[in-house]
């Protein structure tokens, strides 16, 4: 299947040239979605330092990609809503997928898996994948001052303020 390892590599490269150029959570999301028709997001504006826009688009195209091969956005009734907030210096994140083919848990965790924990982690965080009957549900909790791989994270934008989060030493 060499066509379709270069398919899926073409993705994720795509996924990274388009964190460079959108660096608000909600545009990450919208763009990794598509129709906005299928998916509800809800949450305060993000702006996103780039390495944290790099390692957020890795994992949101990689959610992304099994909605839409096996999950909820596979077929027309399905739908993703993704909601977020922010607790004690941490972006909480959580990714449901409903009205999707009924899911079913990997005997092997894939590469995909593997990268959406593997960005997690190295954002001082966790995601936890959920495979439940009614659709597969990811748990995501970063720290906000993670840096990645060298730089500090984000900053959150709040209405009438911006509250640019302190660098850490090296």
């Amino acid at each position: 299947m060499p066509g379709d390892f270069a398919q899926v590599l073409e993705g994720r490269l795509a996924a990274l040239g388009r964190a460079a150029a959108r660096s608000d959570l909600t545009q990450l999301l919208a763009h990794e979605l598509g129709d906005p028709s299928r998916y509800t997001l809800e949450g305060p504006e993000i702006a996103l330092h780039p390495d944290w826009a790099f390692a957020l688009s890795l994992l949101f195209h990689e959610l992304a990609v099994n909605a839409l091969r096996h999950g909820a956005l596979s077929i027309p009734e399905g739908h993703v809503d993704v909601g977020w907030h922010i607790d004690e210096g941490n972006l909480v994140l959580s990714w449901q997928e409903t009205g999707g083919p009924p899911v079913r848990r990997p005997s092997a965790p894939g590469f995909g898996n593997l990268l959406v924990r593997y960005a997690a982690v190295k954002l001082e965080g966790s995601a936890n994948l959920l495979y439940f009957q009614s659709g597969l549900r990811c748990d995501l909790r970063v720290s906000l001052h993670a840096c990645w791989p060298q730089r500090r994270g984000a900053m959150l934008i709040a209405p009438r303020e911006t509250h640019t989060l302190p660098t850490r030493a090296m």
